[in-house]
């Protein structure tokens, strides 16, 4: 079966199913914790221990990938631990319990997410299919794991999230074997160490250009849902809002392909970074339904023009049989440290200044825009040399 499809059906059906998880893990799962007696300190150090872990399992990963020369059995091997390591979680109970099924599953979960981009933009290269009208179905079904939750809560209640995670992540497991078998061609280069890596400053422009640009949607992430319930929206209407903004992402993705090879990657991220200004200056301002439904359009660019940006560069600046670690180290480094540090702040800003750590959010892609505007000077558009 896996040979008769193409791959680009391949590839947009493992997002498929693989992404309408992270469409429930990444809104609702912080309600889970809190209906586990969790308090807003605790679920911001769980989640930012969390990104935290995830730098050893994308950093490490990833170079695996680039030692063995492909992606594939990697990629089914994690598949099954993540579904393992969240099942850790379905007896914990209390801060301590949840914060160590936490670390497990975050040793791997992230890992295969960063590992499925890398393999979906290395066939998109190497197949000649268009990224964006394949990435664009993990979206579709994260809105489809966002307003499940959203209808079912009412049902299920919160503990119904953790169950319906593992359905969906024992199903990708189960579907994985539809992974294309893509590799590196044989004579790229392998070479490049870690080091060399950190040690060349375009690519450390480029992990802060992504760093502020995705850090800044840590307060999203871990505090949006329970601010707006705070401010009486009901759940529906949260996964609706949550669900337009990924929308918005989908039909980017939907037209990229008209763009993204005539507009430079570092200034996509600069768009990404602009669109984040305004977005989270509104969402500071006011928690109106009709606000929040106008301006949360603008993840098409905090996140799917940055996204964009961060994926056409990798191919365009990094040797292809480095590609794993590049993405290992931009997931890692570029979005999970920064948003580490982000979600550790979260808990105790919210507590004090509540809705308004969405103006620190802001204040985080301006910051984006000064690093990207240096890296648009800095890179040549070539490879690098990442041999330290």
């Amino acid at each position: 079966m896996r040979r008769r499809l193409p791959v680009a059906l391949r590839m947009a059906l493992f997002y498929a199913i693989s992404y309408s998880g992270l469409g429930v893990l990444v809104p609702f799962l912080p309600v889970w914790m809190a209906h586990r007696g969790l308090s807003a300190v605790e679920i911001s150090i769980v989640l930012a221990t969390g990104q935290l872990v995830r730098i050893f399992g994308n950093t490490g990963f990833g170079r695996l990938a680039d030692y063995w020369g492909e992606r594939r059995r990697v990629l089914m091997g994690l598949t099954v631990a993540s579904f393992l390591s969240f099942l850790v979680l379905v007896p914990a109970d209390g801060f301590v319990a949840i914060l160590i099924g936490y670390f497990i599953a975050s040793l791997f979960y992230p890992a295969q997410v960063a590992l499925t981009e890398n393999l979906g933009v290395l066939a998109a290269y190497q197949r000649g299919y268009d990224y964006g009208r394949v990435r664009l179905w993990g979206s579709v079904t994260f809105i489809g794991g966002t307003l499940a939750v959203g209808g079912i809560m009412p049902l299920a209640g919160p503990e119904g999230v953790l169950w319906l995670i593992l359905a969906l992540l024992g199903l990708t497991a189960a579907t994985a074997f539809l992974l294309p078998d893509v590799r590196p061609d044989k004579g790229a280069s392998r070479h490049g160490t870690i080091r060399g890596f950190l040690a060349n400053p375009v690519f450390l422009l480029f992990l802060g250009a992504n760093a502020f640009v995705q850090s800044s949607h840590a307060a999203y992430y871990t505090f949006s849902t329970l601010h707006w319930r705070a401010a009486g929206l009901d759940d529906l209407t949260i996964g609706i809002i949550w669900s337009e903004g990924v929308l918005a992402e989908i039909l980017l993705f939907a037209v990229s392909s008209r763009f993204v090879h005539r507009i430079r990657p570092t200034q996509l991220i600069l768009i990404g970074a602009a669109g984040g200004i305004i977005r989270w200056g509104v969402i500071a301002a006011t928690t109106d339904v009709w606000a929040l439904l106008a301006v949360n359009w603008l993840h098409a660019a905090s996140f799917a023009f940055a996204h964009l940006g961060a994926m056409h560069f990798i191919p365009r600046a990094i040797p292809e049989g480095m590609t794993a670690t590049a993405q290992g180290l931009y997931a890692s480094l570029g979005i999970s440290v920064a948003v580490a540090a982000a979600t550790f702040a979260m808990g105790p800003l919210y507590a004090s200044i509540g809705g308004l750590i969405f103006a620190v959010m802001a204040g985080f892609c301006l910051l984006s825009a000064g690093f990207g505007l240096a890296l648009d000077r800095r890179w040549d558009g070539r490879l690098i040399d990442f041999r330290a």
